[in-house]
């Protein structure tokens, strides 16, 4: 026989649970309108496949925008409020920014230079040049403002 877990794990999770569970309760139609209204725009997929899908993939989106945005706003604000005197909220405001300027000018200038040059495997701008240049550049501009505050 194994073990008992102790009671007060339990009950931690117990009540975390019926926390979360307003906004579990609450996605759930809004996840099956999703597949549905996906599953509606794109008829050559199966629609039980496609709704099913669909809401599997959008249901703890939706739930965790639900739970922060709705249902804990006084937390999440009072969250948002005791992080602002941060100094790495700050780095990571300041990073976000530059990272964001840079894939955009990055991007307009890939594509140009692309056109330009001829190159297949620049020109027409993907996903993958937007995250590895968004990514690159907000991990490059974060480490360099922490390295300068040290």
């Amino acid at each position: 026989m194994p073990p008992a877990r102790p009671r007060a794990s339990r009950v931690a999770r117990l009540t975390a649970l019926r926390k979360v569970l307003p906004a579990i309760a609450a996605s759930f139609p809004l996840a099956l309108a999703m597949g549905a209204l996906y599953a509606w725009r794109n008829p050559h997929h199966p629609t039980s496949v496609a709704v099913t899908v669909m809401a599997a993939c959008t249901w703890p989106i939706i739930a965790i925008a639900l739970q922060i945005l709705w249902f804990e706003r006084s937390e999440t604000n009072s969250a948002i409020e005791s992080g602002r005197a941060d100094v790495e909220t700050a780095w990571f405001q300041e990073a976000a920014a530059t990272a964001f300027y840079t894939t955009m000018g990055g991007l307009l200038f890939l594509e140009s230079m692309g056109s330009a040059l001829k190159l297949g495997w620049l020109s027409p701008v993907g996903l993958t040049h937007a995250l590895v240049l968004g990514i690159g550049s907000f991990a490059l501009s974060y480490l360099s403002l922490r390295r300068r505050d040290r």
